[in-house]
């Protein structure tokens, strides 16, 4: 028996960004054997497939074609499902034909993990690009344990059923023995889904079973949902991060920085993550500040790595933050000083703990976000005896766990200046208390709890599979 890990990407010639699904299913992989199954990246008129090790990870991956990538990755997964799960009606651009390449790649994954998976392995799929890979699975037969887990938000209801194909993309879940969801917020959205699905299907049976916990048993399967917050590596990045603060790279950030404090910001460049309100917030900041003469004002260094670039959307966004930017830095700005850096680049993750260690804040203000893992890494980065502060949206996943942050509503652009005042000019003993409260919890609840949590669950299912059929 093995554990078969599915997923839209496989970083097998890479590093993971920080804060990605990549980086957790690394993580999982670095105390659990078994094989990794993804696209490639490539796109070719051929399927051209790969395999190969890294570490203790297998990985077996594979092209798609041009088609495919435009209509089942940027059409349907990125301009359907993404927007409608992060409260983006406007940016919603349904599409039958991107949908049906949708149902077929999910399919192609389905062939994939068939060519792979025994019976009594372990099937777990990862996020919304797959949520009709179960359901292609068990139209081919197969009778496995296959888990899900969606890392991204669960909108409510009415914003769901926005999405035309929303009775087979979310019944498709149903197919799943179990699936995992970040918040109890996702979990109550999706129960109310089921509720309102259930009226059409009178069979459907859905027990309650506490907060963060729900069956829904339905053509004889019964499916699992459960809240399972992602973490990270929470000792390993306490471990690197004081090596990388003296790497030339942190160095020399700080000493172009002179007496001026960082704020930092990492995000992939997407309108969920609400970078042009931060510049705005923190513009209204640098303009309303109150320092006294011999304070250097601070600057924010925004890290937004580009993405989708394809898409009008995010070309739209891109031009829109480099003139948001000039604009700050031409009118806040002096010959010595610039009050946003902002850069679109990936940074290998150990550098960034450094950036993390050097900011004595950092601005993770999604207007949605499912966990955002970057909160959490920034935590871990801190020096415990003199720790920056985490200025959290109250609207990513993460602010859940993390109520010690400051937390803010990143539509508010008063709040959010006067939380990056507030951090600023709190005391160290404020900051000491509200991080070690923060860290305790990161190191009690880090990336191994949270797989071996689901696993534990999921084997679970595969344990009770298997006693039904005596083997």
């Amino acid at each position: 028996m093995k554990l078969i890990i599915v997923s839209n990407r496989v970083c097998h010639d890479e590093k993971p960004q920080a804060g990605g699904l990549a980086a957790a299913v690394q993580d999982t992989f670095s105390s659990v054997q078994g094989l990794w199954i993804g696209w490639s990246g490539d796109v070719s008129d051929s399927c051209k497939r790969k395999s190969g090790t890294v570490g203790n990870i297998e990985f077996e991956v594979f092209s798609l074609t041009e088609k495919e990538y435009r209509d089942y990755y940027l059409a349907y997964s990125n301009e359907v499902l993404w927007p409608i799960c992060h409260l983006r009606p406007d940016h919603l651009h349904p599409d039958e034909e991107a949908f049906r390449t949708y149902r077929q790649v999910n399919e192609k994954f389905a062939a994939e993990v068939l060519a792979h998976a025994h019976e009594d392995d372990v099937v777990w799929v990862h996020d919304y690009h797959l949520l009709l890979t179960a359901k292609a699975l068990r139209d081919r037969g197969h009778l496995g344990t296959v888990g899900y887990f969606h890392h991204i938000p669960v909108p409510p209801m009415d914003l769901l059923r926005m999405v035309p194909q929303h009775a087979e993309l979310f019944g498709g879940l149903l197919s799943y023995d179990v699936v995992g969801l970040q918040t109890g917020g996702d979990l109550k959205n999706l129960a109310d889904y089921f509720q309102a699905l259930k009226r059409k299907h009178p069979d459907m049976l859905i027990f309650h079973a506490g907060s963060e916990m729900f069956n829904v048993r339905h053509h004889g399967r019964t499916t699992r949902f459960g809240v399972y917050p992602i973490s990270i590596d929470t000792a390993r990045i306490e471990g690197v991060a004081p090596q990388a603060r003296a790497e030339s790279a942190v160095q020399q950030l700080k000493a172009s920085l002179g007496d001026s404090p960082l704020v930092i910001g990492v995000d992939r460049l997407d309108y969920s993550k609400g970078l042009k309100r931060k510049f705005l917030a923190f513009e209204r900041y640098i303009a309303q500040a109150r320092q006294s003469p011999s304070e250097e004002p601070p600057v924010l260094l925004q890290i937004a790595s580009k993405s989708r670039s394809e898409l009008s959307s995010y070309q739209q966004l891109c031009t829109e933050l480099e003139s948001l930017a000039s604009r700050i830095n031409g009118s806040h700005g002096t010959p010595t000083y610039a009050p946003i850096r902002y850069v679109n680049a990936v940074y290998e993750h150990g550098l960034l703990t450094g950036f993390y260690r050097l900011a004595r804040a950092a601005l993770v203000t999604p207007l949605k976000d499912g966990m955002n893992l970057v909160a959490k890494e920034y935590l871990a980065a801190q020096d415990p005896d003199d720790p920056g502060v985490l200025i959290l949206s109250e609207f990513a996943g993460a602010a859940h766990e993390l109520s010690e942050a400051l937390l803010v509503n990143p539509f508010d652009l008063d709040s959010v200046a006067q939380a990056i005042e507030r951090a600023l000019q709190m005391p160290r003993l404020e900051r000491v208390q509200r991080h070690r409260a923060m860290l305790k919890r990161l190191r009690s609840h880090d990336i191994q709890w949270w797989h071996q949590r689901y696993l534990s669950d999921l084997f679970s299912r595969q344990g009770q599979a298997l006693e039904k059929t005596g083997s």
